[in-house]
C-alpha cells in the first residue's frame, strides 16, 4: 500500500489532468445534449450527440501529429486550443439557434480531445510501468465523475454549473500548460540528458527493446489488433445502452446527471482494485462479466414498453460503463510502453469508443423504438461472440502467467501471449564461483566503472529509476548522466541491455 500511495502521489499532476479531462468532457456532452433536446426530438438528440462525439477523434489524432512532426507548433496550437474550447462552451450555454450549438458542440469536442490526448499520454508514462496503473486510471476517471456530480447535485442549475464548468477547462488548459513548461525547462537544464526529456518513472528503458525485434513487433500488432476489436464491440454495447438512456434524458424520463451516476464511481474505483490484481490477469475476464450484465439493461429498455425500469437499466448501465472506462484506459496506456509511437497510443481507447458509438447509435435507437426483441438478441449474440473471441481466448495461459520487467509486473494479456516469451528478459546465468559482490567488482574493475552504487541499483534492484535516485539522494539528472556513462562504458543501450550483458558477463581469468 505504502508503495501505490507513493506512485499516485508523484503522479497527481497526470492524475488531476486526466480527471479535468473526464469531467469536462462528460459535462459538455450533458450541456450539449440539454441544449440540443430544447430545439429537437428526444430520438435526435442522441444522433446529434454521437456526431459531436464523433469530431473528437480530430483533436485526439491533431496532438500526436505535432508531437511528432511539427513539435515548433505545439504551444501555439495549445494556446489555440485553450481559447477555442472556452469560446465553444461559452457559445454552447449562449446559443439561441440550434445550428450555433451544434458548432459550438463540435469545436468543444475537437478541443477536448486534444486536451484529452496530453492528458492521456502524459498519464501513460507516468503509470504505464507501475504495478498500480488501473487503479490511477480508476481514481483519475471517479474524481471526474464525482465533480460531474457534485456539480450538478449541489450547484443551482443554470449559471453556477456552467460556471464550474468553464473554470474546470481552463484549469485543464493551464495544468497541461504548465506540464509542458516544466518539461521545457528540464529539458533547458545543462545537466538534464536530452534523450529522457519528457519520459516520467523509466519508461525510456523500452524504447530500444522492441523497435529492432521483428517477432515482437508482429506480436504487438496482433495485440493492437485484437485490443482495438474487443474495445469496438465493447463500445457498440455501452453505446447502445447510451443511445437508449440519453432519448429517455432528453424525454425528461431520467437525469443521467442525478445520484446514479455516482455508481460510476464505485464501479471504476472496484474496477481499478480488481484488473490490478495479480499483475492485471483478471482484467479481460472481468471486463466480459461486466459487459454480459450491462447487456441486461439494453433488454431492460427493449422489453419494458411501460418504462417502468429506466432506473434498472440506468444503474446497471453506470456499474458496467465504469469498468469499460477503466478497461480501456488501461489496456491501451499498457501497450503505449511498447510502440514506437508511444504518444498516440494512450488515447486510442477513447477514440474507438467515440467511433463506434457513432456509427452504433442510429442502429441502436432503431432497435429500441421498434421494440424489436429479435433484432437485439442478434446483435446481442454478435457482441458476445466478438467479446469471447478477443477478450478470452488467453484464458487458458496459465493465471500466473506474468512477465517481470525490472521487477514491475506487466501481465502477457497486455503484450499479448505470444509476445512474453519472445521479450521476456533471460535467467540470470552467474558464475557459480562468484558470488553478486565478486561479480560486482569484477565488472568494475574490468569496465573502469566509478558508480558502482548505481550500478549495483540498476542490476540487482528491482526499484524504478526514480526510486533508485531517491535511495542514493541523487537528482535524476544527476542519475542518468551516470547511466549514460555506464552504457557508454560497456556497449550497452538500456537498462535491460545492462542487466542482460551483466548476468551473462564471464570474467576473464
Amino acid at each position: 500500500m505504502g508503495d501505490t500511495t507513493a506512485y499516485l502521489r508523484r503522479g497527481i499532476r497526470e492524475i488531476i489532468c486526466l480527471a479535468l479531462f473526464s469531467f469536462t468532457f462528460l459535462a459538455c456532452e450533458y450541456l450539449f445534449d440539454v441544449r440540443m433536446a430544447e430545439f429537437v426530438s428526444p430520438n435526435e438528440v442522441v444522433i446529434y450527440e454521437s456526431l459531436v462525439l464523433g469530431a473528437s477523434v480530430i483533436g485526439f489524432f491533431v496532438r500526436p501529429i505535432l508531437y511528432y512532426h511539427r513539435s515548433h507548433a505545439i504551444d501555439a496550437t495549445s494556446d489555440v486550443t485553450g481559447v477555442l474550447l472556452v469560446a465553444a462552451l461559452l457559445l454552447l450555454i449562449m446559443a439561441v439557434q440550434v445550428e450555433v450549438i451544434i458548432a459550438g458542440g463540435l469545436v468543444a469536442c475537437c478541443a477536448l480531445g486534444y486536451c484529452g490526448s496530453t492528458a492521456h499520454a502524459n498519464f501513460a508514462r507516468r503509470f504505464a510501468r507501475t504495478p498500480c496503473l488501473a487503479r490511477a486510471a480508476a481514481l483519475s476517471y471517479a474524481m471526474g465523475v464525482l465533480v460531474q456530480v457534485l456539480n450538478h447535485m449541489v450547484m443551482p442549475a443554470g449559471i453556477p454549473q456552467q460556471a464550474v464548468l468553464v473554470v474546470c477547462a481552463i484549469a485543464q488548459v493551464a495544468l497541461l500548460h504548465g506540464a509542458r513548461r516544466a518539461k521545457l525547462r528540464d529539458e533547458s537544464d545543462p545537466n538534464f540528458e536530452p534523450s529522457v526529456a519528457g519520459l516520467s518513472v523509466d519508461a525510456l528503458e523500452y524504447g530500444a527493446k522492441w523497435h529492432d525485434n521483428p517477432k515482437a513487433k508482429a506480436a504487438f500488432r496482433r495485440t493492437v489488433a485484437r485490443l482495438t476489436v474487443a474495445t469496438a464491440y465493447l463500445s457498440g454495447v455501452f453505446a447502445a445502452l447510451n443511445a437508449g438512456l440519453t432519448t429517455l434524458h432528453a424525454t425528461g424520463a431520467v437525469d443521467l446527471g442525478d445520484w446514479p451516476r455516482l455508481l460510476l464511481v464505485v464501479s471504476s474505483l472496484a474496477a481499478g482494485v480488481l484488473f490490478d490484481l495479480r499483475g492485471r490477469s483478471y482484467m479481460n475476464i472481468g471486463m466480459t462479466c461486466a459487459a454480459m450484465l450491462s447487456t441486461l439493461s439494453f433488454f431492460v429498455l427493449i422489453i419494458d414498453g411501460n418504462g417502468g425500469n429506466e432506473l434498472a437499466a440506468t444503474i446497471i448501465f453506470f456499474l458496467g460503463s465504469g469498468f469499460f472506462v477503466v478497461f480501456f484506459t488501461t489496456k491501451f496506456a499498457a501497450i503505449s510502453l511498447y510502440a514506437r509511437w508511444s504518444y498516440f497510443w494512450p488515447c486510442m481507447g477513447r477514440v474507438v469508443n467515440n467511433v463506434c458509438s457513432m456509427l452504433v447509435t442510429a442502429p441502436a435507437v432503431a432497435i429500441i423504438l421498434s421494440q424489436n426483441v429479435l433484432a437485439a438478441v442478434g446483435a446481442a449474440l454478435v457482441m458476445f461472440v466478438g467479446i469471447a473471441i478477443t477478450l478470452l481466448g488467453q484464458l487458458g495461459q496459465r493465471a500466473d502467467d506474468v512477465v517481470m520487467q525490472d521487477g514491475l509486473p506487466l501481465a502477457t494479456d497486455d503484450l499479448g501471449g505470444d509476445l512474453a516469451p519472445t521479450c521476456s528478459d533471460p535467467e540470470p546465468v552467474e558464475a557459480a564461483e562468484l558470488t553478486s559482490d565478486e561479480r560486482l567488482d569484477a565488472f568494475v574493475a574490468t569496465f573502469e566503472l566509478t558508480e558502482r552504487d548505481v550500478l549495483e541499483a540498476l542490476v540487482v534492484s528491482d526499484q524504478s529509476v526514480q526510486d533508485i535516485a531517491t535511495t542514493l539522494f541523487l537528482s535524476r539528472s544527476t542519475l542518468y548522466r551516470h547511466i549514460s556513462s555506464i552504457n557508454k562504458k560497456t556497449g550497452t543501450t538500456s537498462r535491460v541491455a545492462l542487466i542482460n550483458f551483466f548476468w551473462s558477463w564471464t570474467p576473464k581469468d
